[in-house]
C-alpha cells in the first residue's frame, strides 16, 4: 500500500522540509505577518462551528452536516497554529505539512501556550484530522443526507 504524504512528513524531516519548500515556492505556503487578530478570528471561527456541530448532533437528521462543520472546527484550529508560527497556506495538504513541520514532537513557546493552550501534536492526532478530512469528504459529497456507519468522535 502507498503511504500518504502525511505518513512521509512524520517519518522523513528531510522530505518533509523539501515538501515544505516546494510548497512555499507554489505559493501554497506563505509567510505572513503573525498577528494577533488572525489567529483569535480562526479560533473564533472553530468554536463557531464546534457549537454548531454539538448542536446539529442533537438532531440526528443532519449529521452529515455535523461531520463537515466538525470538521471545519479542526481546520480553523489548525489555520490558527500555522499563524502563530507565521504561514499562511491555501490548501489542506499544505495546512497539515505545516502542523507536523512546526509541532510534531516540538512544545510550544510560553505565548503561544497563552494563545491556544498546551497542545502537542502527535501521530495520534495527525491521524485524526487526516480521518476527520476523510469524512468531511464523504458528507460534503454524498448524496445520502443521513449517514451511517461513521465515527461520531466529535464531541467537546
Amino acid at each position: 500500500m502507498r503511504k500518504q504524504p502525511w505518513e512521509i512528513w512524520l517519518e522523513n524531516e528531510s522530505r518533509r522540509d523539501s515538501d515544505f519548500r516546494e510548497h512555499c515556492i507554489k505559493g501554497k505556503i506563505t509567510k505572513e505577518k503573525e498577528t494577533k487578530e488572525l489567529i483569535q478570528g480562526h479560533l473564533e471561527k472553530a468554536d463557531h462551528n464546534l457549537k454548531f456541530t454539538k448542536s446539529t448532533l442533537e438532531m440526528k437528521e443532519f449529521n452529515d452536516w455535523a461531520v463537515v462543520s466538525a470538521y471545519y472546527s479542526i481546520y480553523h484550529a489548525s489555520l490558527a497554529l500555522c499563524a502563530l508560527k507565521g504561514y499562511s497556506t491555501k490548501d489542506h495538504d499544505a495546512t497539515l505539512l505545516v502542523l507536523i513541520r512546526e509541532f510534531y514532537r516540538r512544545g510550544l513557546e510560553r505565548d503561544e501556550i497563552e494563545a491556544v493552550g498546551n497542545i502537542g501534536i502527535e501521530k495520534e492526532e495527525v491521524l485524526h484530522y487526516v480521518e476527520a478530512r476523510g469524512r468531511r469528504k464523504a458528507a460534503s459529497y454524498s448524496t445520502r443526507a443521513i449517514l451511517t456507519g461513521q465515527k461520531q468522535r466529535f464531541s467537546g
